[in-house]
Formats: C-alpha cells, sequence, structure tokens
C-alpha cells in the first residue's frame, strides 16, 4: 500500500467515525405586510453575521416582485414568486450559505412548500420568526412607506394568520417558532441577542419531547395533511367523476392525477404530488378506507376491522429536523383514522341513552380488538384535532346524533335498498333521469364488494309507465342523454329551447323556456316549465309529456337567480294543488289570478263544480277530493241513519236531499279552464257512471250526457236483451242501487 493510499483511507476513517454535521440554519420571517419583517431581517443578518457560519443571504418577496413585475407594489400571482423564491434557496443551501427568507407566508400551503416539500442539497434547520404586530400598527406603518399597499390587502393577511387550527407552528417543519412583538422592544436587537442566545436550548428540549413519540409514513405534516385532505375530497367526490365539472385534460387522466389536480386548485400546488397521492389512494384500499367490511365466509356475517395501521418511517429517510404533526405519534394516528374509518362505514353510528363519545370509544375498542387503549377523552381529542379543523364536521354542531363524512350519510343495507328503489324507478316508471343514477350506484356497490342481485328488493311499483322502454321516440326527453342535460339544466336554472312534437306527429315547433321540474302523473312523465317571459316578471306555465318535447340546445349563458326559479315553481305547486291535474290552460292573466290571493279577479277565473251522489258513489268521492284545496270542497252532510258515513268538520257544510235517488250534494271550487276542457277531470267523474249527476256547469252536464249515451249505443237495445240484467257486481261498481233499476235502464231513461 502506497503511503498516499494510506492516508487516504485514514482520512476516510476519520470521517466516518466524526459526528454527524449540524444541519444548516435558514430563517423564515412570516406576518402581514408592513409588520416590521424587513427592520427584523436586518438585524438578524447583523447578529449572524457574526458568528463563525458564513453570512445569510437575504432573499425578499417585495424584491422578487420588483424584479418580476417591474414594480415591488405589483402584487402578481404567488407562484411566479414562489418558483423564483425557492430556486434561490436551493441556490444558496447548495453553496452553504444560510437564508433568512422574508414573505407574509399567510397561508400554511407557502410555509410546507419551503419547510418540507422544497428539495435541498444538505439537511436544513427551519426557524419560524413570526411577527404578532397588531393589525391597527400595520396599517400606520404602512402609511409612511413609500410602496404602501391597499388596506384591504393587510387586513386579509392577519385574518388568514390568526386561523387557530392552521396557524404556524412546529408541526410545519420548524425547529422552533419564535414569536416576536415589535411594539413591545424599543430595542430590537437586544431582544433577538437573547433569543438567539435561548435557542439552541429551545431545540435540544423540542427533540426531547418529540423523541418519545413513534413515527410512522405520516409524521411529516405535508403528508398527514396531504392523506385527511384526499379523504375529504373522496367522501365528497367519489372518484372524482360525478361531481368533476372542469373541462380540462384532467378529466381524461387517472384518479390521482385528477386528485392532484384539485388538492392543488383548493389546497395548494404542495399537496399535488401524484406519485404520493396514488400511494396514499392505495393505502386506503388497504386499510378498508375505500372497500366495504370483509365477509366471513364461514358465518356470513362481517368480520370486525381491525385498527389503521399506518406505513413505517422509510428506513432510508432521516428522522426530520422539525416538529411533528398532531398525528406523529403511532397511536394518535391510529386513533384519528379508525375514528375516519368508522364514520364512513357507520354514518350517524350512535346509541340511545349513552353519550356519543362513551358509545364510540366502546365501539372503536372492540374494533380495534383491544390492542389500542380508547377513551372518551381521546375520542373528543381525535374530534378535535382531526374532524374539526380539517372540515369533516361543523364546528357548529353539537354531534350528539352522530357523525357523517361528505356523501357517506347512509350505512350500505341502506344504500342497497336506495338503488333497487331507483332501479324499479328507472325500469317501471321509466324515468330517464335516474337511469344513469342507478347504474352508476350500482357500479360502485358492486366495486365495493356488494352483489346487488343477492339482495331481494323489499319494495316494487306495481304500475308502469306507458313511455317505459320506447324507442320509437329517442329523440326525445326520454333519451337518457337529454334527461342527463336536462337534469343539470334545472339545477343550474338554465334556459331551453325544446322541439316540441304533436301527438299526432303533424308538425314541429321550437319553445323557449325555463324548465321547473319532472312530475310522474297517472302513466307518464311530465314536464313543468315556465315560458320565457321577456319584459314580464312571470311567465305562463305549462306541463308537457317528455315523449313530446325534444332538446334543442341549452342556453348556458342564460342562468336566472334561485329565487326566480324558485317562485316560478311555487306557482306550479299552486296551480296543481288549485286543478288537481297538470292542465294549466292558456292564459298567463287567469293563471296569476288564481295563485293571487282571493280577490275580485280570482273569482272571476274560477268556477264551480256542483254534482249530487248516491250513497256508492259518495263514499268513494268523499275521499277522492282530498287533492283539491279544502277551502275550495263542500260536502254533504250524513243523511239520518246512515250509520257509515261521517261528517268532515268544516267541509260537510251542505244538506242532503232525503227524497232524491242522488241525495247528497258536493260542490268544487275549480278554475274556469279546468271545467272546460280538462280531461283528468272528466275521466274522475266518468268513471263514477250513473252514481253520480252533474247540476252545474251544463255545458259538462251535457257533456256527460253524451258520454252515458255514447256507452250506451255500443250495446244491443233492451228489447234484444230483455232477460238479461247487468250483474250486481257491475252495479255496485257503477253507483247504481237495485231500486231504480239496472244501470242499462237508468242510463237508457
Amino acid at each position: 500500500m502506497t503511503p498516499s493510499t494510506a492516508s487516504t483511507t485514514a482520512s476516510q476513517r476519520r470521517r466516518s467515525s466524526d459526528p454527524p454535521a449540524r444541519p444548516l440554519r435558514c430563517h423564515l420571517l412570516i406576518g402581514p405586510p408592513a409588520s416590521g419583517k424587513s427592520t427584523l431581517a436586518r438585524q438578524l443578518a447583523a447578529l449572524l453575521s457574526g458568528t463563525e457560519e458564513p453570512p445569510p443571504c437575504y432573499i425578499s418577496s417585495r424584491d422578487i416582485r420588483a424584479e418580476i413585475f417591474g414594480d415591488r407594489g405589483v402584487f402578481g400571482p404567488w407562484d411566479d414568486i414562489a418558483a423564483v423564491m425557492h430556486q434561490r434557496i436551493q441556490e444558496a443551501v447548495g453553496s452553504g450559505a444560510p437564508v433568512i427568507v422574508e414573505a407574509t407566508f399567510s397561508r400554511r400551503a407557502w410555509r410546507l412548500a419551503i419547510t418540507q416539500r422544497l428539495e435541498l442539497p444538505v439537511p436544513v434547520e427551519w426557524i419560524g420568526w413570526w411577527l404578532r404586530t397588531p393589525r391597527e400598527l400595520c396599517q400606520q406603518w404602512n402609511r409612511r412607506r413609500d410602496h404602501s399597499v391597499p388596506e384591504q390587502v393587510i387586513d386579509n393577511h392577519v385574518s388568514l394568520l390568526a386561523q387557530a387550527p392552521f396557524s404556524h407552528s412546529r408541526s410545519e417543519g420548524f425547529a422552533a417558532v419564535v414569536c416576536v412583538e415589535p411594539h413591545h422592544h424599543e430595542q430590537l436587537e437586544p431582544h433577538l441577542q437573547v433569543v438567539l442566545g435561548k435557542l439552541e436550548r429551545r431545540i435540544s428540549a423540542a427533540r426531547n419531547r418529540d423523541a418519545r413519540l413513534i413515527p410512522h409514513g405520516y409524521s411529516r405534516l405535508l403528508e398527514c395533511e396531504r392523506l385527511l385532505h384526499l379523504i375529504q375530497l373522496l367522501s365528497r367526490q367519489p372518484e372524482l367523476t360525478a361531481t368533476n365539472v372542469q373541462t380540462s385534460p384532467e378529466e381524461s387522466a387517472g384518479l390521482a392525477e385528477r386528485a392532484a389536480a384539485l388538492l392543488a386548485r383548493t389546497h395548494g400546488p404542495c399537496y399535488a404530488d401524484v406519485s404520493a397521492i396514488a400511494a396514499d389512494l392505495d393505502w386506503l384500499r388497504q386499510q378498508g378506507f375505500t372497500t366495504t367490511w370483509r365477509v366471513n365466509s364461514e358465518q356470513g356475517k362481517p368480520a370486525p376491522m381491525r385498527a389503521v395501521e399506518p406505513p413505517p418511517w422509510p428506513a432510508k429517510q432521516p428522522l426530520s429536523t422539525g416538529g411533528w404533526s398532531a398525528l406523529g405519534d403511532r397511536e394518535a394516528f391510529c386513533r384519528a383514522l379508525t375514528l375516519l374509518r368508522h364514520i364512513l362505514h357507520h354514518p350517524f353510528d350512535r346509541q340511545e341513552g349513552v353519550a356519543i363519545d362513551h358509545h364510540l370509544a366502546a365501539r372503536l375498542k372492540t374494533l380495534s380488538g383491544g390492542r389500542h387503549c380508547w377513551t372518551p377523552r381521546q375520542l373528543h381529542q381525535s374530534i378535535t384535532t382531526v374532524l374539526t379543523p380539517y372540515g369533516f364536521r361543523d364546528a357548529a354542531g353539537s354531534g350528539r346524533h352522530g357523525y357523517a363524512l361528505g356523501a357517506s350519510l347512509l350505512p350500505l343495507p341502506l344504500q342497497v335498498e336506495i338503488h333497487g328503489l331507483l332501479q324499479a324507478n328507472a325500469d317501471r316508471l321509466g324515468d330517464p333521469s335516474v337511469q344513469a343514477i342507478a347504474r352508476e350506484l350500482g357500479r360502485r356497490l358492486q366495486r365495493s364488494g356488494i352483489v346487488i342481485e343477492a339482495v331481494p328488493p323489499v319494495r316494487a311499483y306495481f304500475n308502469r309507465s306507458l313511455l317505459a322502454g320506447d324507442q320509437r321516440r329517442s329523440g326525445t326527453l326520454l333519451n337518457t342523454e337529454q334527461a342527463e342535460q336536462l337534469r343539470g339544466a334545472i339545477q343550474q336554472h338554465q334556459r331551453v329551447v325544446f322541439t316540441t312534437i304533436a301527438a299526432s306527429h303533424a308538425g314541429l315547433e321550437e319553445i323557449r323556456v325555463w324548465p321547473l321540474q319532472l312530475i310522474f302523473h297517472t302513466s307518464a312523465w311530465y314536464l313543468l316549465f315556465e315560458h320565457d317571459h321577456i319584459g314580464q316578471t312571470e311567465g305562463l306555465l305549462a306541463c308537457r309529456r317528455i315523449d313530446q318535447l325534444g332538446l334543442r340546445r341549452i342556453e348556458t349563458g342564460s342562468c336566472r337567480s334561485q329565487p326566480s326559479h324558485a317562485a316560478a315553481l311555487l306557482r306550479g305547486e299552486t296551480l296543481q294543488h288549485c286543478c288537481g291535474s297538470l292542465e294549466f290552460g292558456d292564459a298567463l292573466q287567469a293563471q296569476q289570478a288564481v295563485c293571487g290571493t282571493p280577490s275580485e279577479q280570482r273569482s272571476k277565473a274560477m268556477g264551480t263544480l256542483q254534482l249530487s251522489c248516491d250513497a256508492t258513489a259518495f263514499a268513494l268521492l268523499r275521499e277522492e277530493v282530498r287533492r283539491f284545496p279544502a277551502a275550495a270542497v263542500r260536502l254533504s252532510r250524513p243523511l239520518p241513519g246512515d250509520g257509515v258515513l261521517s261528517p268532515l268538520g268544516e267541509q260537510a257544510a251542505l244538506h242532503p236531499c232525503s227524497r232524491s235517488s242522488h241525495p247528497y250534494p258536493v260542490e268544487i271550487d275549480l278554475p274556469l279552464w279546468t271545467l272546460e276542457r280538462d280531461s283528468d277531470l272528466r275521466r274522475w267523474l266518468y268513471a263514477l257512471g250513473g252514481g253520480v249527476r252533474i247540476e252545474s256547469p251544463l255545458t259538462l252536464q251535457r257533456e256527460h250526457r253524451y258520454w252515458l249515451q255514447s256507452a250506451l249505443a255500443a250495446y244491443p237495445r233492451r228489447r234484444e236483451i230483455k232477460k238479461q240484467r247487468v250483474p250486481k257486481r257491475l252495479r255496485q261498481t257503477a253507483g247504481a242501487t237495485g231500486r231504480r233499476g239496472t244501470l242499462l235502464e237508468k242510463a237508457e231513461s
């Protein structure tokens, strides 16, 4: 071995046995504009320059704004400023010089982007200097500066820095956070000297406290918050498909890419690490956050899930030089995340007569197999450190009824039952707007391990829509794609242009309307809409069957306000109640009169239907008139000795006629257009046959007589069936009594 080789080997051994070099100590100044950061930076730089370390490099956001935008008073996009700032920090640290970085740093994402996200060539120990200058003093100092900022800017930064859950602390990666109040010190330099002299001891004490914790893969605040933000995002937007309305390459990207884009937009770019989010999604799947309970095949019952197991701290990664998050300890993380998962799978889990804290503590202790100590106090701590600050629950809510996260409002069995109802609604009633929802819910339940076909339906629909499965009119709102577009237009209060298709297919016509609501009536789906009313406060309301409407286009720039939409919808509900059907007439003035308060105009738009009924028809009719307003209906009092009929309060206001074959009078106030041409009213009355006699209006009476005569003309004359009588069952159905002869005899007379 040559002497040179021997000396080299010896020097390498000495370096390997030397203690690791102390991390480079850098400083981050935090505070609103005009709070004294520049003054603090100058005095801090002067004190640090007298040490053995190289003189610090000063980096200011104000100087960077002047370079980028030509004026330090111009507040351009923070991302542009941060890119230059991060590059200069990396260059200075790479040269071995500590840095003093000055900016407002009023958002946590801006601070984490430097303390925990920024990749640096050597280990760095960050010291945070928080200037707690009062708002009024910042405004006063701002007026003295050459380049003052608007007062609203100072107010905004002060408000952001005052948010307690996300205020700066050691958990953000700082070795220490020093609070400075410049207004309390006439000379700031002596105070800084004292702080710097005690800094080493403060950092050592904090590290000793952190040494008691058991770190894991989510101990750092950046990783922990990214995971919590991701859980919240998935609970509100499952798989980011149904509610992600952004039109960009994000839609065609994978789940991790879409989640990263949304997290960057809502919380900050430092949380948008696609590879890390992909690993988070995989961990959530493994821990049962996005999958169903494992099933015990022997007993056929769900097996209890164990407590959450965090990933270990990476073996090759050195421990953080700063503080840990509130969930940095393994036990605290396991408790909080197990609580989150339990609430996702069992929303609003509670027990009558037991405090919610005690109930959840006992339940989670059972689920964790007794491996973790759960107490109501620890549960409350998890709620205050996770659920409340990160938006999983409303801070103003009491929580006594339990908790739920995002869209998880029902347990899985009820979700399966809802899917069955949706599927029946889509299949039997032919609702095209529900078909896509039922398919998507079914796919997600199956993806969660639920075999939908193995769960028998509890409820079913007997009636079927006449339009269900009608493929002949695929160019109408029966088409699923058109129905989905219409649903979005209703929710966004947009104006729509329809092509009306007449029942006889005679021709097409375009109408511009405001769609309000889809209504299932009798055996078909109808659309309630308001005609476009340019220059008027209200438009004509109408209903059309959806197979008679084709979607031409949606006028995206024509959204109207929620109060206008709600007012039109309320008028539609009032007309349905007054008419007892979906026939609203063709006169706007008449609709407004009917919907208005009682007045002379309303009385002119209303008419009275007067009927006389026999006992059987009256027994049916007095139940069915409840679809009309109670104030619009007047019913007969019972005859003495009836024994079955009883008064209905204020409705029983008419006196019966004891000598008539139809002794029970009935009066109903209806709009004139309903009496003139409503087909639903006629089907209802004519179905009672001879059990009801129309007294007024005379036009409706003549229609009834003509209908009965037309029905009679379809059968042989009475002399041709001399000995044939109508069966008793049919006589009772038609409201006839054997005392006056058969239904045919009454009709002929």
